[in-house]
């Protein structure tokens, strides 16, 4: 097994694992975690800033993609924004993720993502094994609810969705399972921000 150096503790401990892009990171991915931090009482939440994203073709400078998570998160006491993907010369989530579980193996593990990446979510490789190796929460993002509810995602695992209050259990269930998770939205964007820069 590679040697790998964990972005901080993780025995017994719930951690909600965010990657993204984060090109650049904004209040609405701050958002996301914070949400998924009290409803899922995680632990933890480690930011992993994606080495690149085979989806789209612009994916800007990693160091900078990292700083500005790291300004995002404002030093929070319990978020850890790691560049794990980047030391390990991975470029999609599912061998980022089985390497965790794998150096972790009595962490519990919840992945984390915007209801506008779970549109999307059975282009990624290996998808349908990323959803049976941990348990993910899906926060709402605005403008995306019919999309997200007839994803192909939502429609494959129908069967393992939670209700809603019971978010607080999910990171001790078995995969696959996961959660939608309401409330109030952010409406910022990656995409507007670097639109608004250029």
């Amino acid at each position: 097994m590679r040697p790998v150096r964990l972005p901080g503790p993780a025995k017994g401990l719930r951690i909600g694992l965010f990657g993204g892009s984060f090109n650049p990171a904004h209040t609405g991915h701050l958002h996301l975690a914070e949400t998924a931090m009290k409803r899922l009482r995680l632990d933890w939440v480690w930011w992993i800033v994606a080495r690149g994203n085979p989806l789209k073709s612009d994916h800007g400078d990693f160091n900078a993609r990292l700083a500005s998570a790291e300004a995002i998160t404002g030093h929070h006491p319990r978020m850890i924004v790691t560049d794990i993907e980047q030391q390990l010369g991975y470029s999609y989530s599912w061998p980022t993720l089985l390497t965790l579980v794998s150096h972790a193996p009595e962490a519990d593990f919840v992945w984390l993502m915007g209801a506008d990446n779970m549109v999307g979510f059975h282009h990624w490789r290996r998808w349908r094994d990323i959803a049976r190796l941990m348990p993910i929460a899906i926060v709402a993002r605005p403008g995306v609810g019919p999309g997200a509810r007839n994803s192909k995602f939502a429609r494959t695992f129908v069967k393992d969705r939670i209700p809603e209050a019971n978010a607080p259990l999910l990171p001790d269930l078995a995969a696959p399972a996961w959660v939608y998770l309401t409330g109030p939205l952010d409406p910022s964007s990656s995409t507007a921000i670097r639109e608004g820069r250029a």
